[in-house]
Parts: C-alpha cells; sequence; structure tokens
C-alpha cells in the first residue's frame, strides 16, 4: 500500500515539476508546440472558439493542420447525429401523412358529411370511457354529433358528442358502460342493444333465445336507433352465451369496431337532431 502511495506521490510531483518547466521553458517552437499538444489534449474546447489565434502562434503547420481536422472531424460527427435525428423525424412524418391521406380518401367514400378532429386528452382511469377533441363549436361540432374511427381500411363506431365547448370537445365512447346504441346483426337484420363494458369490449343484450346468433355475426347501428345513422360499422360477435334460467334473452361479447387504443383522429359526422329530440336524448333514448 505504501509503494504505491510513494508511486503515487512520485507522479504528481513529476507532473508538477514538468508543469513548472513547460512555463518557464524559453517560447521556442518546440516549446509551445508541446504546450499547445498537451492543452488540446487535456481541454479540445480551448481551440473550439473563432478567437483562438493567441494558443497557436508558432505553431508548425503541420501540427496546426492536425488540430483544425479534428475540431472540422468533431464538427461533421455533431452534423451527421442532428441529420440523423431530422432523417428519424422525416421519416415519422411520412408515415403519419400516409395514414392521414388514406384516412381521408376513406373519409371521402362515406355517405355523411362531418370533418376531422385530433385527440387531444386521454384520461388513463377514464380510458375506455371518454376523450377529448380539438373541435368545438366554433369548429360546428354539436351535442350528439357522431364520432367515428377509421380502422384499417374501414369505418366504426367510436361514440358520440357528449360535450361541447368553444375550441375543443369530450367523447362519450361506445365502450363507457353508459353508453349503448340499438344494432342490426348480421345477416337477418334483427336488433338488438349494443352496451359498453368499461373494457375494450362490448355486450349485445336483448336477443332473442330463439335466434341464431353465431361467432362472427357484423353488428350495424340500426334504422330505429335515435343517436346514430343506420348502417355504421359496430363490431363482431365475439362469445355467445347460453341463455339464463331466468331471462328469455341471450347475451354476446362483440369486438368492437375501433380499437380506441390506436386511435389518433376520428372523423366527427354532422347530425342535425331536430331541437326537439334533444331532450329525449338527454333522459336516456338511444
Amino acid at each position: 500500500m505504501s509503494r504505491e502511495k510513494d508511486a503515487a506521490n512520485y507522479a504528481i510531483v513529476f507532473f508538477v515539476a514538468l508543469s513548472v518547466i513547460l512555463l518557464i521553458f524559453p517560447a521556442s517552437k518546440l516549446a509551445h508546440t508541446a504546450r499547445i499538444a498537451v492543452s488540446y489534449s487535456l481541454y479540445p474546447s480551448m481551440h473550439y472558439g473563432a478567437n483562438y489565434g493567441h494558443f497557436v502562434r508558432n505553431v508548425p503547420a503541420n501540427f496546426l493542420s492536425l488540430l483544425e481536422t479534428d475540431q472540422e472531424n468533431r464538427a461533421l460527427k455533431d452534423k451527421v447525429r442532428a441529420m440523423e435525428i431530422k432523417l428519424q423525424e422525416a421519416s415519422s412524418f411520412t408515415s403519419e401523412n400516409e395514414r392521414l391521406a388514406r384516412e381521408l380518401r376513406l373519409s371521402r367514400s362515406l355517405p355523411w358529411a362531418g370533418s376531422w378532429a385530433r385527440i387531444v386528452n386521454k384520461t388513463p382511469a377514464d380510458w375506455y370511457g371518454s376523450f377529448y377533441i380539438d373541435k368545438g363549436s366554433d369548429d360546428g361540432i354539436e351535442m350528439n354529433d357522431t364520432v367515428l374511427g377509421m380502422q384499417g381500411d374501414r369505418a366504426g363506431l367510436a361514440g358520440r358528442v357528449l360535450e361541447v365547448y368553444t375550441k375543443f370537445s369530450k367523447v362519450l365512447l361506445l365502450t363507457n358502460s353508459a353508453a349503448s346504441a340499438v344494432c342490426a346483426i348480421a345477416p337477418s337484420g334483427l336488433e338488438a342493444l349494443v352496451e359498453g363494458k368499461g373494457t375494450w369490449l362490448l355486450k349485445v343484450n336483448y336477443v332473442p333465445e330463439e335466434s341464431a346468433l353465431a361467432e362472427g355475426a357484423e353488428i350495424t347501428t340500426a334504422p330505429a336507433g335515435l343517436l346514430f345513422p343506420a348502417g355504421i360499422y359496430v363490431g363482431k360477435v365475439k362469445k355467445v352465451y347460453p341463455r339464463e334460467s331466468f331471462m328469455n334473452f341471450i347475451t354476446a361479447d362483440v369486438s368492437p369496431a375501433v380499437d380506441v387504443n390506436t386511435l389518433k383522429e376520428v372523423f366527427v359526422l354532422r347530425r342535425n337532431l331536430p331541437m326537439e329530440l334533444y331532450s329525449a336524448v338527454q333522459g336516456g333514448a338511444k
């Protein structure tokens, strides 16, 4: 241990002595070059500024060229890193634009008028209950406007506008346990009620026990529904439950047409419901 201590002390003394010698040594080219080399190795940032002429006076041209080359390499590496970040951003913007262009083409094929809105807030505590969009009354959004999401190459029912403010609105998702819609089950067109469960799944209720409800059957909004236009894709039957002894109907789980976890924008349909129907809507009619 004492030997290592002695060695460390000797090293300190040596470097201190070397530093003193370099400081007091006559300012010859050799001494100045040695000083520059040592200082650049220890503090390269000293040579980054534009005013570093006093550091390199009387330095041989080849050594000065070496210093400048090193600085250029460092600057080029920084530029390369910045360009890599910009390329990644450009790639993400390209894929985003492609997705938006695809959704815009799909929305043009819809039989309803409407406008796009971006989702601006989701609350983890209410993940399958609601979210906010960046359009409000200033943009023509009204209470109970139908909200669609684009899943792949098809539009599906996401929910309806629940609250409207000037610059933003709140959307009640169909997966919310307080939401429901009258639906039609293909291929028979049998009508039932689809309800939210507060999870990623929906539930279809009040299906007559004699109906041939099967897994994979598609569900759309029904003409008898008050809130939503008919024919909007709601989802597919995932699992059919047998009739309980105390009920005269069967139920089933439904995979929703729209995965709210992947939605970034929604398409808000202009419903223009008659004013006399709003009281019925607020009173719980679906």
